[in-house]
């Protein structure tokens, strides 16, 4: 009896797992801690987390008017890289969902500096130095 009932409940388990899997499947991206971003920013707080490869991660919260963006940035990975001047900017990659008209790249500067882009992302000098320096990818979300 025992043995029948055990055969039932991994049948039971295997049908249901089979149900679950045909379900419409979901394709938004999955960001795994410590893989595939040294930092992220949670652009609503101003809260910037620098996570080195060794050593503690760093926080750095900055409300100051001449800091974040006019314009929300799209949620999601982008690449660290420079323009054509060897300034910071970030890079969206096709993961990367953008609204209609949101430009692909996005100006990294330091709080309150002058900028000539259309969308520019103002983070504390201190941070931008080390994203400059160390980070290959950010994670952006609300």
């Amino acid at each position: 009896m025992f043995k029948h009932s055990l055969a039932a409940l991994f049948v039971f388990g295997a049908l249901s797992a089979g149900v679950s899997v045909s379900a419409t499947p979901s394709y938004e991206p999955l960001y795994i801690v410590d893989g595939q971003y040294t930092a992220t920013l949670q652009q609503r707080a101003h809260h910037w987390r620098l996570q080195p490869l060794r050593g503690d991660e760093v926080d750095i919260t900055d409300h100051a008017k001449d800091c974040g963006s006019s314009k929300p940035i799209p949620n999601g990975l982008w690449f660290v890289s420079q323009d054509d001047h060897g300034r910071p900017v970030l890079v969206a990659p096709s993961v990367t969902a953008l609204p209609a008209g949101f430009p692909q790249h996005v100006a990294l500067r330091a709080c309150g500096e002058n900028v000539d882009d259309a969308v520019a992302l103002f983070v504390p000098p201190v941070a931008l130095t080390w994203i400059n320096s160390n980070v290959g990818t950010v994670l952006i979300d609300d």
